[in-house]
């Protein structure tokens, strides 16, 4: 199904994958610093009268941290933001090298625009599902900071969480895990290992079980759409249906009607995963199609 040729390119494999990644962490620990330095430099005087006693202290602490976790979506989109350009930077200087030192896929052509349909109902079906699957298994009510995390993300106003989490942090995420990171293992190992590998450390960034196993799950699908139609744009499609899909459910309360009753749940689930499941095959003839053309098994 792949071309399964790894393009090596110079430099130490380790470092090429994890510097990327420690990159957007520091970015995104400034940005926390600046908004917690701006909150407490808004509250001097109430920081001040804090120091007065323990208990009082402890609370203007615990206010701290309650608005920093509930400006996190406009945290993470701001460190987003920051963080684009640099990723593009790092993509383009890849491809460069590419274009100089490898030989072309004969399968990177253009794909018919149409086709990226098939990434955004995917994104949509296969979220729904997934996401019903994790709360049906009841692993989200084990974890904390899930919870935490979770609440954290939609506490923002709808149109910042729309920008944010469905378009702006998608968008860094696939540049970043599939731009850099997967192609980077790609040029060292096969397809399938490739896919495998990038989906672990995208799961393995967002710490807690819950967001592991989602994140594993599309980390999979998301490197698979990226090497199938040979074009970020299907993963950023794909991840961005997948996160505005959640947001708008969430924020409608359509979530809640959902899980009213399990058979209404049941149904919905069944239904979503059939659906991503027959978008998937859609994708993956795609690329069998391109290797039949070229006269490949």
């Amino acid at each position: 199904m792949f071309n399964n040729q790894p393009n090596r390119q110079p430099g130490n494999p380790f470092a090429r994958i994890i510097i990327p990644i420690l990159i957007y962490w520091a970015i995104n620990f400034l940005v926390d610093i600046v908004v917690v330095a701006a909150y407490l430099a808004a509250r001097a005087q109430d920081l001040l009268h804090a120091y007065e006693s323990q208990t009082a202290f402890q609370t203007f602490m615990e206010e701290t941290l309650t608005f920093a976790l509930s400006h996190s979506t406009e945290i993470t989109s701001a460190a987003a933001v920051l963080a684009l350009p640099i990723y593009i930077y790092m993509m383009r200087k890849d491809e460069k090298y590419r274009r100089l030192f490898t030989v072309p896929d004969p399968d990177s052509g253009k794909t018919p625009a149409w086709t990226y349909l098939y990434a955004v109902l995917l994104g949509v079906t296969a979220g729904v599902a997934l996401n019903n699957i994790l709360i049906l298994s009841n692993i989200s009510s084990i974890s904390a900071s899930y919870q935490t995390t979770s609440a954290g993300l939609y506490a923002s106003p709808v149109i910042i969480e729309v920008i944010g989490l469905g378009v702006i942090v998608p968008v860094l995420e696939e540049c970043l895990y599939r731009g850099v990171i997967f192609r980077r293992i790609r040029d060292m190992v096969d397809a399938r290992k490739a896919i495998l590998f990038s989906a672990l450390i995208f799961a393995v960034v967002h710490g807690n079980i819950v967001q592991f196993l989602y994140a594993f799950v599309f980390g999979l699908l998301l490197s698979y759409a990226y090497e199938t139609y040979k074009s970020i744009k299907a993963p950023v499609l794909l991840h961005c249906a997948a996160n505005l899909g959640s947001v708008l459910l969430t924020e409608t309360n359509a979530y809640e009607w959902i899980f009213q009753t399990p058979l209404r749940m049941g149904i919905i689930t069944v239904v979503c995963a059939f659906a991503a499941s027959v978008f998937f095959v859609q994708i993956r003839n795609m690329e069998n199609t391109k290797k039949s053309g070229h006269g490949q098994p």
